[in-house]
């Protein structure tokens, strides 16, 4: 389109393992018309010399999954090199719900999975989006007892667990998840998020690299790694994670850059905490704490000797 931006993105399934087949990205804006594209066989897609505007992206997954609308706003005179702004998207399906929780399954992820132990699951998510936590573990016990290897409903009764604050079952949920499917990501971000809410920040970070290991373009699982290193004082090691956080890009970055800014405070780089607590400010303009950062700016500048 003769610009000098890009829009990349990752799409996943449910379990968090990137798409393996083609599906149609499509984008439209009023100002610059529209294009497409398909995914690579690993779920990633890129649009390349974009203007700046706004651009509306859909991508129809097909009949096992809820169609994705994503707008993404293009301005390079927001940012300082002339190369053009590069946004990143992190995409993961969500399976389509019918009003009868029976929906048509053919995914390969529930190859295998008793077709009642699956309405159950299904039903249960319907039950979580009504935030009725208890009745979707209800219905992921049902599952379970139908299939007991059904490692993405003891995943997703861990998550249940956890948003009744209930972190003990939680916690045996999950392992069992992982014990079952060891080659999925979703348990480990879960389990180190679980972790780092009880304070065991060793055990989170080392399972939270897992997660990274197994999903590496995981934003979330980047920035949790950063928090449980922050309160272990390996700046070193946080900071590395929450670059990448940055680089991987999206709503979910900003964070880091908050987190950045404290961090370079501690070293008493000024400059550079400056720079990320305004680019926070930036990204995030209602934050909650925006006008406590304004102020810490404002003393930052005057240690800093900045105008």
């Amino acid at each position: 389109m003769g610009g000098k931006n890009s829009i990349e993105g990752h799409i996943y399934y449910p379990s968090g393992h990137p798409l393996d087949k083609r599906l149609r990205v499509e984008i439209n804006s009023v100002q610059n018309g529209a294009s497409s594209t398909l995914t690579s066989d690993n779920g990633t897609f890129i649009f390349r010399r974009l203007r700046d505007g706004t651009y509306y992206l859909t991508i129809n997954p097909g009949k096992e999954y809820e169609s994705i609308s994503e707008t993404v706003q293009l301005d390079s005179g927001s940012i300082r090199n002339s190369r053009g702004q590069l946004i990143t998207l992190q995409i993961q399906l969500k399976p389509k719900v019918a009003a009868s929780a029976r929906p048509a399954v053919t995914n390969a992820e529930f190859v295998g999975i008793p077709q009642a132990a699956l309405e159950l699951y299904f039903k249960a998510l319907v039950a979580s989006r009504a935030r009725d936590h208890k009745k979707a573990i209800d219905d992921l016990k049902e599952a379970i007892s139908i299939y007991p290897e059904f490692a993405l409903a003891f995943n997703e009764m861990g998550a249940q667990y956890m948003l009744l604050n209930q972190l003990d079952k939680a916690a045996t949920a999950l392992q069992s998840a992982k014990r079952l499917a060891p080659e999925l990501f979703l348990p480990y971000l879960n389990y180190g998020y679980l972790l780092l809410q009880q304070k065991k920040y060793e055990e989170a970070q080392a399972e939270l690299q897992l997660a990274t290991e197994k999903n590496d373009n995981s934003v979330v699982a980047h920035l949790y790694r950063a928090k449980a290193l922050l309160r272990l004082e390996r700046a070193d090691e946080a900071e590395r994670e929450l670059q990448r956080s940055i680089a991987i890009g999206g709503d979910e970055s900003n964070l880091a850059h908050r987190y950045l800014g404290a961090l370079y405070m501690e070293r008493h780089d000024y400059p550079r905490a400056i720079d990320h607590l305004e680019t926070y400010l930036r990204l995030t303009p209602n934050a909650q704490d925006a006008n406590q950062i304004r102020e810490i700016i404002k003393g930052l500048r005057v240690e800093s000797g900045r105008k």
